[in-house]
């Protein structure tokens, strides 16, 4: 059985309502939604902790908000994940450092995470896998848009020698390669690919869908490493705070990208970046294609399984 999602159709009513009619009280939610006031609470306090709403109390009234994050002016984060995915982003970043007082790089171990942290302006710029892009689109109410090209590859289904069902993470290229492969059940979400890596040698789950350099490293480990054929993985999603320089940060980015495919780049710098080990991204950083602009042609021919990924198909008894 798959674990309930922590963001469903009443969740994004929730954020829809805040989004168009601006505070609203736990009253007034309940009754514009026909929801009882404690699961319209539940609801809140889940959004409060994802980082997507605000809750006050006044005069013993629950006001809840939509939150977003207050930039200062030529202040910029870009997000991307723990993976030998992206070489190019500390070219990327210099090219940026030309136009914005400061550029920050923050590395994540989660897209789900990237993308709620993406919707909520705390990162301006991120490179996320598509349907967690179209995700933040969504739960940005539309303020997160496809920027810039990216990267595809590097996806692989570990096999194990024990346990049941497959381990993956949410939203993702990686959930997308489970969807493809329609992976035996039931799938278990995690925060990581260490931790997917992990379940698999544990003989939690049979099967776990890991990115590069994690693949490589349960091969390793004497796991079996089978290639998932996904046209699709990151590509640049940028919030709508630097809408006026969307244009140069595209230009930018398919200048890095153009470097990178002339080898022009510094793996060990990257690799210090991640955290990861310098011999193993050096190995793997090439299992990875990449995209100078968005592949529009390439998101049509996989918009079907993009949507199954971004609302995967989940039984009654799964979600309540």
């Amino acid at each position: 059985m798959i674990s309930r999602w922590p963001i469903d159709s009443t969740d994004l009513e929730i954020l829809d309502l805040l989004e168009l009619e601006g505070p609203a009280t736990l009253s007034y939610i309940s009754v514009k939604l026909g929801r009882s006031k404690s699961m319209v609470w539940r609801r809140l306090a889940n959004l409060k902790d994802m980082g997507l709403v605000g809750v006050r109390r006044v005069g013993g009234v629950t006001i809840a908000y939509r939150l977003y994050e207050r930039v200062p002016p030529g202040f910029l984060t870009v997000g991307l994940l723990r993976a030998s995915e992206y070489p190019y982003i500390l070219g990327f970043t210099r090219f940026l450092k030309s136009r914005f007082v400061d550029v920050r790089i923050k590395v994540y171990d989660e897209a789900f995470k990237l993308a709620l942290d993406l919707a909520g302006n705390r990162v301006q710029l991120a490179m996320v896998p598509l349907p967690t892009l179209i995700l933040a689109h969504r739960l940005s109410s539309g303020r997160v848009r496809i920027a810039g090209g990216g990267s595809y590859g590097g996806a692989f289904i570990l096999e194990g020698r024990a346990g049941e069902g497959h381990s993956t993470t949410m939203a993702s290229t990686m959930e997308m390669c489970a969807e493809k492969t329609r992976l035996e059940g039931p799938r278990r979400y995690k925060s990581s690919g260490g931790e997917i890596l992990r379940s698999v040698q544990e003989g939690e789950s049979r099967y776990g869908v890991v990115w590069e350099p994690y693949a490589s490293t349960g091969r390793r480990g004497g796991l079996k490493a089978t290639s998932c054929d996904v046209e699709l993985c990151c590509l640049l999603g940028a919030h709508e705070s630097v809408v006026d320089h969307v244009n140069y940060i595209a230009r930018a980015l398919e200048e890095a990208i153009t470097s990178v495919r002339r080898e022009a780049y510094d793996v060990g710098a990257y690799a210090n970046l991640l955290e990861l080990p310098v011999d193993i991204v050096k190995e793997t950083v090439g299992s990875y294609n990449y995209y100078e602009n968005p592949p529009v042609d390439v998101i049509k021919r996989n918009w079907d399984l993009v949507k199954r990924t971004v609302v995967p198909d989940l039984s009654l008894g799964a979600i309540i």
